[in-house]
């Protein structure tokens, strides 16, 4: 046996074939690997691409489970699993990981996610796992981002008499001989920000910049008045800008402060179907505003108003909060629009009366306005561009209303509350009448402003209010006015007098208020009150993100 043994070890004889087994072996296992591994991966491709289609359909309907179930089917993997399916929040910021970007139930849900399971068989590899089967997952998130340009402060009204031209004229420093026309023709005509953005880059010779670069350029206002002129489609409206352009001084601005591009503002072309429109005298009112660095004036409105004789304006505008503009191109609730803070001094004079030896009553008006804001709620594209639909937040104006003397040199320190003392409605020989009325308005609830596609397409015009004055300013200030008249020096209880002057200003309230409502309007916020407009709205088709 031991003879044997040895002999065996010496002998070479079939070692090829034992070799030949053990590698038959090894090249059915490789055989295996092979073929099961490239069934996984094909049925993990075509999984992953109906993964991708389910989320973009989720994304892209309101009926997110119904959209991804059906793309599935038409993808032939109907048979695969919906292990879940969530619609959430996806932020496209560079900061964040891949995984931060998107949050499942959080707003605005403009993402969805889902992630499909399928079983697929396996062949050889079945033998060595003691599985007829392997599990294999996909996961697939798809972003739409719709866009909605909003503006705050836009009314769009048509009014009679010299007052626009009076208001603007004090806001550019000069005469700007604006007729009624010129006025109507300027409201009417919608000018498209992008545009208006593009001509200014021409205007500036800024070749290769953004939109966002251009309006963060330092401009002088001759040249984006010629600019806004340039693409203005009411051929007056046009006309009337090219006017003023000649006559303002050249004092430079930065458009940046007035317009948030959002999304667009590292575009470099306009695209004719993401249009924002407002009205060229919001803009260019906007743009006198922003120019006037004094930003406190004082103007004779030399007005006809039943009963007045005459009314000295002295108005004070504040700056905008920072970073906060005045129109905004937005996906998210982030970016508010405010009206710049605004003090209107109204000293007007009315009729006297016969009987007291007064020959005229004066009314001094105070009206103090904090900033109007406003911020984008939701997009709602169920049915598409055409029936798209916009929900803003917004906060009227809030402030106070006073009848009272102030300094007025002191109207455009907004660090401080102007000093209101007893208003000197008149002075005769023998009496003097004096009134003081304050009226605080409230508003600290926001509130929701609903902008239907057809408001949307009409550039159609939202106001609310704060609720706190029901009748106009003048007739709320004169139902709470406390008046005095003091004969000789002494008061005494003059209260037939009271009644008298009471009986003479009561009437002229509506006038008054009629003259409140126009500048305020003129201006771009009614007290108490805010102006909304929807400027466009895009609807994004979803993409798939990481």
């Amino acid at each position: 046996m031991v003879r044997w043994l040895k002999r065996f070890r010496r002998d070479r004889r079939g070692a090829v074939t034992i070799i030949a087994a053990g590698s038959l072996i090894a090249l059915l296992a490789a055989t295996a690997l092979a073929v099961d591994m490239g069934s996984v991966y094909l049925n993990g491709r075509r999984l992953q691409g109906a993964a991708d289609a389910a989320a973009l359909a989720a994304a892209g309907s309101s009926d997110a489970n119904g959209a991804a179930r059906l793309a599935l089917s038409s993808n032939g993997v109907a048979d695969a699993q919906v292990s879940a399916l969530t619609r959430g929040s996806y932020t496209p910021d560079a900061a964040l990981t891949p995984v931060q970007r998107y949050v499942a139930g959080a707003n605005p849900a403009n993402a969805a996610q889902v992630t499909l399971g399928q079983d697929v068989p396996l062949f050889f590899a079945r033998a060595i796992t003691g599985h007829a089967t392997t599990r294999i997952a996909a996961k697939a998130t798809a972003v739409r981002i719709d866009y909605a340009a909003f503006s705050i402060g836009s009314r769009l009204a048509s009014v009679q008499g010299g007052l626009p031209n009076a208001l603007l004229s004090a806001l550019a420093g000069t005469s700007l001989n604006l007729s009624v026309m010129d006025y109507n023709a300027l409201v009417g005509a919608d000018i498209d920000i992008l545009q208006f953005s593009d001509a200014l880059r021409t205007q500036l010779r800024l070749s290769g910049a953004t939109f966002g670069q251009t309006l963060n350029t330092s401009i002088t206002l001759p040249q984006a008045l010629t600019a806004l002129a340039s693409v203005t489609p009411d051929g007056n409206a046009a006309a009337a800008l090219r006017r003023i352009a000649l006559q303002v001084s050249p004092v430079t601005v930065r458009l940046s402060d007035l317009i948030d591009l959002g999304p667009y503002a590292g575009q470099d072309h306009a695209d004719p179907d993401t249009a924002i429109r407002v009205d060229g005298y919001s803009v260019l009112r906007e743009l006198l505003q922003l120019s006037n660095g004094q930003r406190q004036v004082a103007v004779n409105l030399g007005l006809s108003l039943p009963g007045v004789t005459s009314t000295t304006l002295t108005l004070a505008i504040g700056q905008r909060p920072s970073h906060s503009p005045w129109l905004a191109i937005t996906q998210a609730g982030g970016t508010i629009v405010r009206t710049a803070q605004a003090r209107l001094y109204l000293d007007s004079r009315v009729g006297g009366v016969a009987t007291l030896g007064i020959a005229s009553l004066r009314v001094p008006i105070l009206i103090e306005l904090a900033e109007a804001q406003a911020k984008l709620d939701t997009i709602s594209c169920r049915g598409g561009q055409s029936n798209a639909s916009v929900t803003l937040d917004a906060l009227p104006s809030v402030g106070s209303i006073a009848i009272a003397d102030i300094d007025t040199s002191t109207l455009g320190d907004f660090t401080k509350t102007p000093v209101e003392n007893r208003a000197l409605l008149a002075h005769a020989l023998l009496l003097d009448v004096t009134a003081k009325a304050h009226v605080d308005l409230g508003g600290v609830t926001w509130q929701q402003v609903a902008f239907s596609a057809s408001d949307i397409s009409a550039g159609r015009v939202r106001t609310i209010s704060t609720g706190d004055i029901l009748q106009g300013v003048a007739t709320s200030l004169m139902k709470k006015m406390d008046l005095q008249v003091n004969v000789l020096g002494i008061g005494v209880n003059a209260s037939a007098a009271t009644q008298l002057v009471g009986a003479v200003l009561t009437p002229l309230s509506p006038a008054l208020d009629g003259l409140v409502d126009q500048l305020t309007g003129l201006l771009g916020v009614h007290v108490g009150q805010a102006d909304l407009r929807v400027d466009g709205v895009r609807c994004g088709k979803p993409t798939l993100v990481a």
